[in-house]
């Protein structure tokens, strides 16, 4: 399988962040169909492996919330196929606690750099009247109210430290 799109959403809301991230394949020989059609075991051994996977990458990542170390778990996974047999999809949802105050705070993710494989979204939605006063990373930004989306084309260094200041009402 080749990934061609990811997309991620974090919705920030008080002290609790959720993660739903989407990953897009091309699977030009239609393995993964047979894997989502036939279901039983094969697809909860594909989901567990997908599940432990992704919790692995999460792990070597550092991230922090106003300087305190925060552990995203990865609470559910899904895969399906969007409309053609060749283009399957893995959903993951993400959770973790985030120590957020009234004022300014800072969300910090420190991972390997890497070159980008794949075009990727990130979204996230900060609490009602957040406003975003900053952020670092690589891509193009735009914030808007209280979103920040961040798009990544492939072939873009990505990784090491990014940042995001924000403030809360």
């Amino acid at each position: 399988m080749e990934p061609i799109y990811a997309h991620g959403f974090h919705v920030w809301t008080g002290t609790h962040v959720q993660l739903v991230i989407v990953f897009d394949y091309r699977d030009r020989e239609g393995k993964y169909y047979e894997v989502v059609s036939k279901g039983g075991r094969d697809l909860a051994e594909e989901l567990g492996m997908l599940m432990h996977n992704m919790q692995q990458f999460l792990d070597e990542e550092i991230i922090k919330v106003n300087d305190v170390r925060v552990r995203p778990r990865v609470i559910d996974v899904a895969v399906g196929i969007k409309g053609d047999v060749h283009r399957p999809y893995i959903e993951y949802v993400v959770a973790f606690e985030a120590p957020l105050r009234k004022g300014d705070n800072r969300y910090e993710v420190h991972y390997e750099e890497e070159v980008a494989e794949y075009d990727y979204e990130i979204v996230h939605i900060f609490p009602p009247n957040t406003s975003i006063v900053g952020w670092e990373m690589a891509g193009s930004g735009e914030a808007s109210s209280n979103v920040l989306r961040v798009r990544v084309k492939r072939g873009t260094r990505v990784g090491g430290r990014e940042t995001i200041q924000f403030r809360v009402p």
